[in-house]
């Protein structure tokens, strides 16, 4: 009779436990329905493959058009110094994130694209629209400009990087390396979630940036960082001279930055621990028999 009494008992507790188990397990089911609704209309929410790739258009095409617009120095006399351009390009990209940031990321330079897959933040594919949108953007950008301006204006060689007559190749090199390193670490620290609270002046921190390094090194190199924006003055012009400087330099900055701050500053994320095997082994023998 006790032995009876106490299976019964048994019997009526491991019942119920399994039944809760059911009822989480259908609970769990209905939370991940709702998740899945949310995450779909999220995916709504995101812009096209069209937007993303017409924002780096035009971001890139307002970066030349504007900030070459601020190079010209004929109107002024005297002529202004290197500061007054590299402070023109740096407020045109502050305009251009403030615009298209929250749309495409506003990248406007491939190296920025190249970090943002190294990053896994984007896939191959979009890489390869914000990279055609960047190109066909400087060209374009720049070429408005070059109709529009007078002609005396905008001549020959205007607005191109190019190496001082003063430095070798190598060391022009060696120089945008550096320099496109820096901006990519500056990159990665804005994309860095211990950096999320610190969103909100981005466009004048990263304009501010730019300047600085433009005012350095913008009478050696130019101050690129950027294969897009020295292509299109280079193609207008049918000028192509040390070009090979400009597309190897800025996309091995991406690569090495994206590097040291992996591997010197980014977190490590923990894996989160999983339930042990036996444990796994039992709820799946509850499944299968009770739900």
């Amino acid at each position: 009779m006790v032995e009876g009494a106490a299976f019964s008992i048994a019997r009526n507790i491991t019942n119920g436990i399994i039944l809760q188990v059911c009822d989480l397990q259908k609970l769990d089911k209905k939370k991940e329905k709702k998740i899945e609704k949310k995450e779909k209309g999220y995916r709504k929410n995101e812009p096209s493959f069209f937007t993303m790739f017409a924002s780096e258009f035009l971001g890139t095409a307002l970066l030349l058009f504007l900030g070459c617009m601020g190079c010209i120095t004929q109107v002024d006399n005297p002529a202004p110094t290197h500061h007054m351009s590299a402070l023109a390009f740096g407020f045109v990209i502050l305009l251009i994130i403030q615009t298209f940031g929250h749309i495409s990321g506003a990248h406007l330079n491939p190296a920025v694209t190249i970090a943002a897959v190294i990053h896994k933040i984007m896939n191959f594919q979009t890489a390869i629209a914000y990279i055609a949108g960047q190109f066909l953007g400087a060209t374009l950008g720049f070429a408005l400009l070059k109709a529009l301006a007078p002609a005396e204006y905008v001549g020959d060689g205007f607005c191109m990087t190019l190496p001082h007559e003063k430095i070798t190749t190598l060391q022009a090199m060696a120089i945008e390396l550096v320099i496109t390193t820096t901006l990519i670490i500056v990159v990665c620290a804005v994309w860095d979630k211990r950096n999320a609270h610190n969103t909100d002046s981005t466009p004048i921190r990263f304009a501010l940036v730019v300047v600085g390094i433009s005012m350095a090194a913008g009478p050696l190199t130019g101050a690129s960082m950027n294969t897009a924006r020295t292509f299109g003055p280079a193609l207008i012009y049918g000028n192509f001279k040390d070009q090979w400087i400009y597309w190897i330099a800025p996309n091995m900055g991406a690569i090495l930055g994206c590097g040291i701050y992996k591997y010197l500053f980014a977190l490590i994320e923990k894996e989160e621990e999983t339930d042990s095997e036996e444990v796994q082994v039992h709820l799946e023998e509850v499944k299968q028999e009770k739900c």
